[in-house]
């Protein structure tokens, strides 16, 4: 129960954290420093530059915590926010993550949880004709003699694995499912197919670089389950994914 709850709220907490230690850190600088010689007009420009910085830092937070229940309709508005989120705040979580020594698993799942918050919110109500399925290789039995690569249609349909399953509902609701082997075939596969949302399946650390790396389109992440480990043999839960697919078609 307890790392369900740090799944969800754990990002936007650890990020609310390091601006309100920031704007501390600041008052109590800028205090200490005029208290003890005054400020000179340097000084002061200075201190004003990195107080407006904290400032926008502040603001920008505050509409991307909206953006999870408040559709962003300015385009503009929204990469901005989008762009800060991946390449700003999530840094800043990993910073407090790290000083309170916490496990990046939880910090990772409840960044994608937050995302697709995100990604829903800015969806909700449109229906998509380009949904792209985007699945690991090592969701494929080990044994297999067909290596599935690319297009699902490869897949025999043995059903030792969970891609079976996935072809066939795939193929009943007109959603293009592909196989991807690493990070330069999804990206290939996106160029390819130019999908309008993309549902991904992976571990933790796949998804949050594929998601960073594709910041700019709409990733909703599915996490795999890996029973055996790590990139072998993993499966998903069908529910999980068909409940993610069928939010966008």
């Amino acid at each position: 129960m307890k790392n369900q709850y740090f799944s969800v709220i754990k990002f936007p907490v650890f990020v609310s954290i390091s601006l309100i230690l920031l704007t501390a850190l600041f008052f109590i600088f800028s205090v200490s420093g005029y208290a003890s010689l005054g400020l000179s007009l340097v000084e002061k420009i200075i201190y004003g530059v990195i107080f407006g910085v904290i400032l926008l830092l502040i603001i920008t937070w505050l509409l991307v915590l909206s953006s999870t229940h408040r559709k962003i309709k300015n385009k503009i508005l929204k990469t901005y926010l989008k762009w800060m989120m991946f390449h700003v705040y999530y840094f800043l979580a990993m910073v407090i993550n790290l000083l309170f020594i916490q496990s990046r698993v939880s910090l990772w799942e409840s960044f994608l949880n937050f995302n697709n918050e995100i990604v829903l919110t800015n969806h909700l109500g449109k229906k998509h004709n380009k949904v792209l399925l985007l699945l690991p290789h090592c969701l494929q039995n080990s044994k297999c003699q067909i290596r599935v690569t690319d297009d699902i249609i490869n897949c025999e349909e043995c059903g030792k694995c969970v891609i079976a399953h996935l072809k066939k509902w795939a193929n009943q609701e007109s959603v293009h499912a592909a196989v991807a082997s690493g990070g330069s075939i999804a990206r290939k596969l996106i160029v390819e197919h130019k999908p309008e949302v993309i549902v991904a399946v992976a571990c933790h650390r796949d998804l949050v670089e594929g998601t960073r790396d594709a910041w700019m389109l709409p990733v909703y992440a599915v996490l795999n389950e890996r029973p055996h480990g790590p990139c072998f043999e993993t499966t998903v839960s069908l529910a999980n994914v068909e409940y993610a697919v069928q939010k966008f078609i």
